[in-house]
């Protein structure tokens, strides 16, 4: 079993946890009456380029990502100037919660992004209720349907989605549903490798019409302006940043390069 399996497999395991604990039930009913200040994902797009940074606690292809408190990372994002707040809410390989989520939403001015692996509609609502205002889903671990069917409910609740992709055939699946963001993952999930080349294969067969948002591998001042200038709608950048000496710096080189 690889990686991206196992972690499924444990996805599946918390949410029947989860549902156990509070039914599906009950927390359509909790939603209901949830009335969130909305902060827009997609409406970014439309006026500007947009920089997601994530806070990232762990990951499996690089251990400890953030040594101290990862609200002090969201702390220092909310004065950076980034546009959006990508969150990690997977524990067990990423280190994040839907805790940490809530958390850094009350901290922020920033639009907020829950990214985890969403692959049933309990997920949906949990993210609406812990305050995200978008979400993200991985096309290559839902069929087509329940792809279409996950990204609907986000609308119906008031949320964005980020339909991400990494070949071909996972292109077609976003764009079979209409997805109007699409992201890019330059890291394979199965092998986690790494290769801005992903970008730079699938995006001229994207119609103009969709925004496109580069995810993984972006390092450099060079790597930015090479996503940018194939045309690239967003970045989404977490471990350069979370490994520079000086985080703050780093923002800004990737922001020059790529605003």
């Amino acid at each position: 079993m690889g990686i991206l399996e196992e972690i499924v497999v444990n996805k599946r395991q918390e949410i029947e946890a989860a549902k156990n604990a509070l039914s599906l039930a009950a927390l359509k009913e909790e939603a209901a009456s949830y009335k969130p200040a909305r902060r827009p994902f997609a409406e970014l797009f439309n006026t500007k380029r947009v920089f997601i940074a994530e806070v990232k606690p762990k990951s499996p292809s690089e251990g400890a990502l953030i040594d101290a408190s990862p609200l002090e990372t969201a702390d220092l994002y909310a004065k950076s100037g980034v546009d959006a707040i990508s969150v990690l809410t997977d524990e067990k390989y990423f280190g994040g919660s839907l805790q940490l989520l809530k958390d850094v939403r009350a901290r922020v001015p920033q639009t907020i992004l829950r990214k985890d692996f969403i692959i049933d509609e309990y997920q949906i609502y949990e993210s609406l209720l812990a305050g995200a205002d978008a979400f993200l889903l991985i096309a290559s671990i839902l069929p087509s349907k329940e792809l279409r069917r996950l990204q609907e409910l986000g609308t119906t609740l008031g949320m964005d989605c980020l339909v991400e992709v990494h070949d071909e055939s996972e292109l077609i699946e976003a764009l079979g549903i209409d997805a109007s963001i699409i992201g890019i993952n330059n890291r394979n999930l199965k092998t986690l490798e790494t290769d801005l080349a992903v970008t730079e294969r699938l995006i001229p067969h994207i119609p103009q019409g969709n925004f496109v948002v580069s995810e993984s591998g972006i390092e450099t001042a060079e790597d930015a302006r090479r996503v940018r200038d194939i045309g690239v709608r967003g970045i989404l950048v977490g471990t350069s940043i979370l490994r520079s000496p000086d985080p703050l710096k780093k923002i800004k080189e990737l922001q020059e390069a790529f605003i």
